[in-house]
């Protein structure tokens, strides 16, 4: 017989992130809520002894859980050997791993650098809502209220089951073929189930103009005005294509951007023929994919990608996001700049063993800030982009 606990969705576990001293009480009030809300507490008080320090033991905690429960009182604690008190350090590992955080302030005056904290964390652009309390009874409350209606989103295993299937489906959509040419494809997502754009805005000639002019936007847009668009539109897909993809000579512009019903955004870029070259001299250009071609690339698609949701998602409903990147159509080439001086001759590489060429095994989670400045995200896509060359090549890392 199944036992049904083993196809049961683990809880949620949930950090208890305050002072220790004299919160006893605040501190069994917000664990006792998070139990009734479905979720699994977790508190520095009820670690096991073992050989990790306090510092580390709590910031492992951090790391293990799906959320934290951030409480900031009149105090602001004693700082460790980073300058912070524990409670900011917890809560800017938090931060820096993307969690779900809920803030709670107690109610009253607070120490100079406390205040300062407690400003940082609920700033009205960077920041986190959060509610205020009086007693430990009405925390309580406010904790079970927030985790019951904030669960789906802080059952970070089970939303992100389903956004590496809406990712995967979406790159499956890739672009057409073109001889000659290489596609990168990066696709971001919501963890959220549900349905994110109206697909019936999708015939709407306004809705489609606003995507379009949002794509020729910016310093870095993906679409040129003086190249053709040809829309696409399905049930659940808003598709628009700039470029003619038989047109081997019109291939640099091409690219196409996917929109779904369910907010995952798809962008396809050719990464190949982008630079001018004499293609006498220069015969290796049709076995290399320049990185600078494709760092160029992804600061277009992510420079696109952050004024999309700023525009759709002005409140920032959707976030975390998450995303992957592939490479279509690799065949034999390698990923190297392109020499100063070309060659007439070449050695023609092995033929990649995978289409598509996945960057990531799994999707990676960012949050809205990372869209708009993505030089970090793109400078990891192309670490691991020329990691997963040197794999299936067979070169020592």
């Amino acid at each position: 017989m199944t036992n049904p606990l083993m196809n049961a969705d683990p809880r949620p576990r949930v950090f208890v992130s305050s002072l220790m001293t004299g919160y006893g009480a605040v501190r069994a009030a917000a664990s006792r809520a998070i139990e009734r809300s479905g979720c699994e507490p977790v508190r520095a008080e009820d670690f096991p002894a073992g050989t990790a320090s306090p510092r580390t033991a709590c910031l492992n905690g951090v790391a293990s859980c799906d959320g934290i429960v951030l409480i900031l009182g009149a105090h602001y604690g004693e700082p460790t050997v980073a300058g912070i008190s524990a409670t900011e350090e917890e809560y800017r590992e938090a931060v820096r791993l993307k969690k779900h955080i809920f803030v709670f302030l107690e109610a009253g005056d607070r120490e100079p650098r406390q205040q300062e904290f407690v400003r940082s964390v609920e700033d009205y652009v960077e920041g986190h809502w959060r509610k205020s309390f009086r007693t430990p009874e009405e925390l309580e409350e406010l904790v079970e209220q927030a985790l019951r209606e904030g669960r789906p989103m802080v059952a970070a295993g089970n939303a992100e089951r389903g956004s590496r299937e809406r990712i995967e489906a979406s790159l499956a959509e890739r672009p057409e073929r073109v001889e000659g040419i290489v596609w990168v494809q990066i696709a971001w997502t919501t963890p959220r189930d549900e349905e994110v754009v109206d697909p019936t805005d999708f015939m709407n000639t306004t809705f489609q103009r606003n995507v379009q002019r949002l794509a020729h936007e910016g310093e870095t847009s993906i679409f040129d005005y003086g190249q053709g668009k040809n829309t696409l539109v399905e049930a659940s897909r808003l598709r628009i294509t700039q470029g003619n993809p038989g047109d081997w000579r019109g291939g640099r512009d091409l690219a196409v951007v996917d929109l779904y019903e369910n907010g995952t955004l798809s962008v396809s870029l050719n990464v190949t023929g982008l630079a001018s070259a004499d293609t006498t001299r220069d015969i290796g250009q049709m076995y290399r994919i320049d990185p600078n071609d494709v760092h160029r690339r992804l600061e277009v698609a992510w420079s696109f990608a952050a004024r999309w949701w700023e525009h759709h998602d002005p409140y920032r409903r959707h976030e975390p996001l998450l995303y992957n990147t592939v490479l279509h159509d690799v065949r034999t080439r390698r990923l190297e700049i392109a020499p100063q001086h070309p060659t007439n001759s070449t050695s023609i590489p092995a033929t990649c063993p995978h289409d598509p060429l996945w960057i990531y095994d799994r999707p990676r989670k960012i949050v809205r800030q990372d869209l708009r400045n993505p030089g970090g995200e793109i400078k990891r896509t192309l670490d691991m982009m020329q990691l997963r060359f040197k794999e299936w090549e067979g070169r020592s890392l």
